[in-house]
């Protein structure tokens, strides 16, 4: 059994459809559901909430899927078969299709991901290999529970959108390695984190991004948490990027001079 863990927001005509796609499965799964309609804890939380749910399983792989995400019968099978072929990918993401277009994948991976995250797409034709990618989308990915264990949960101050690239980069920062599966497929109808025009999502996806900023594009989370923070402007990162760099040149010159013959 493979663990699928699914946040649901109101919308059950998507959540029944997707249920009905993983019950046509070549390989059999479980199923979480965190039903998010009258105690919002959002995306990233419940996801969270599933992940601590299947850690105990024997299941070597969790799978996190979106309601509005329906997968073509052999999706899973071809997901973990990838991963079994791959023990160094610890995110693995299905191509993912256009709901009128079955012959056009909306995503085949992560261009840019800040602030709001760009897609890969195009024919599916073009996407049907396996390759690298920076992120993952959070649509549908396979995550190895090695890995897991190893980097931890979701990061929970990333609410609601960018705790998928976010973990994309956590893992590759710890050494695993993200990969598009081009054998595996999946429709995704789209739903909550697209244009929502509700102003509370809005305002939390704009906190989500200004956090992720933070984290990753400025270098000003770990100022906030250091003791040198205060001193660490920067040009003082700058300047003290620049001292190591010479060190380490000088160093490298003086093993190379140094070098037995």
């Amino acid at each position: 059994m493979i663990p699928v863990i699914i946040p649901f927001y109101k919308h059950r005509h998507q959540l029944d459809k997707c249920l009905a796609h993983l019950k046509r499965q070549t390989m059999p799964v479980e199923t979480f559901i965190r039903d998010n309609t009258h105690d919002n804890i959002y995306f990233t939380a419940a996801i969270n909430e599933g992940i601590r749910h299947f850690l105990p399983s024997p299941a070597h792989y969790l799978i996190l899927l979106n309601q509005d995400m329906y997968l073509e019968p052999t999706a899973v099978t071809e997901m973990v078969n990838f991963m079994n072929r791959n023990p160094g990918c610890g995110i693995g993401a299905p191509v993912q299709l256009h709901p009128r277009r079955p012959d056009y994948a909306i995503w085949a991976g992560g261009f840019d991901a800040f602030p709001m995250g760009k897609h890969l797409h195009g024919p599916l034709d073009r996407f049907r290999n396996d390759a690298p990618l920076h992120w993952a989308n959070g649509a549908c990915m396979i995550l190895r529970k090695q890995m897991v264990q190893e980097i931890g949960l979701l990061d929970k101050n990333l609410i609601f959108i960018g705790s998928d690239s976010d973990y994309s980069f956590s893992a590759r920062a710890r050494g695993w390695s993200i990969w598009r599966i081009g054998a595996a497929h999946g429709v995704h109808d789209h739903g909550a984190s697209g244009n929502s025009g509700n102003p509370i999502i809005e305002m939390i996806k704009a906190r989500d991004m200004l956090y992720f900023s933070k984290k990753w594009l400025t270098g000003e989370l770990y100022r906030k948490m250091a003791l040198e923070g205060d001193r660490l402007t920067p040009e003082r990162v700058k300047t003290m990027v620049d001292e190591l760099t010479r060190t380490k040149q000088m160093i490298a010159e003086s093993v190379k001079q140094n070098a037995l013959p």
